[in-house]
């Protein structure tokens, strides 16, 4: 794309190959993508240049004698995780049972993220959650209402937004369940999720973003996105 942004293609994935490795925020974005193209939903995609560019990341290794076993260890700590979250979820805080729909691994960040913390306003329409913070770059949950969105705002650093659910329009283009937005500086947009359907998205974010406008103030105001003021992990 022009002005600074591009969906899902070469510009994201080298941010997620560059940054991936060692920045734990990344990592959940990038193990959260990877989680959505393992579901049926992604069984019909021809091209899917991210798992591509993730897998060329993995060593070939042959298969142990251990590796039933492993497998199986596996699968029982996936369905020990889902009872976790189930349970997590029948607390009571608010819109936990909606995080169940989400990919394990982001399922399971917010939920820790709520027993430590509460949604925090982010804009009308919009809710926004901590989730990690390494290496200079920030981890957030977004739950965006219907017709809601984001002010006009420039980007001061990389931007990484990974749509979960819904699905929304910038002014730009549009961004759909598993597509990576990598915006830049220099790119003015003013995101606003799709009638119709509750939009979650993963943002990562390596420097905070320049709003304008009335909503932009009261946007800044309220510390959006998460600026913590040391690392903190999952």
């Amino acid at each position: 794309m022009s002005m600074g942004a591009e969906i899902g293609e070469s510009r994201s994935l080298r941010a997620l190959r560059w940054a991936g490795e060692a920045n734990s925020a990344v990592r959940l974005l990038a193990r959260a993508a990877t989680e959505m193209r393992a579901s049926a939903d992604f069984a019909a995609l021809d091209a899917d240049p991210l798992g591509g560019v993730l897998l060329a990341q993995e060593t070939p290794t042959a298969l142990g004698e251990q590796a039933l076993t492993q497998t199986l260890a596996v699968i029982d700590s996936a369905d020990a995780a889902d009872r976790w979250a189930a349970c997590q979820a029948r607390a009571g805080r608010p819109h936990a049972r909606e995080l169940l729909g989400l990919p394990a691994s982001v399922r399971d960040a917010g939920l820790r993220a709520l027993s430590r913390r509460g949604w925090s306003f982010g804009g009308f329409g919009i809710r926004r959650l901590p989730l990690v913070a390494s290496g200079g770059a920030t981890a957030e949950l977004v739950r965006v209402e219907p017709g809601y969105g984001a002010a006009e705002h420039d980007h001061t650093a990389d931007e990484l937004t990974l749509v979960l659910t819904g699905a929304y329009n910038d002014g730009h283009t549009r961004c759909a369940p598993g597509e990576v937005s990598h915006a830049t500086p220099g790119f003015l947009h003013s995101p606003r999720a799709e009638p119709g359907e509750l939009c979650y998205l993963m943002l990562i974010s390596f420097g905070p973003a320049r709003f304008s406008g009335q909503i932009g103030l009261l946007q800044r105001l309220t510390g959006f996105p998460w600026r913590p003021k040391v690392d903190e992990a999952l």
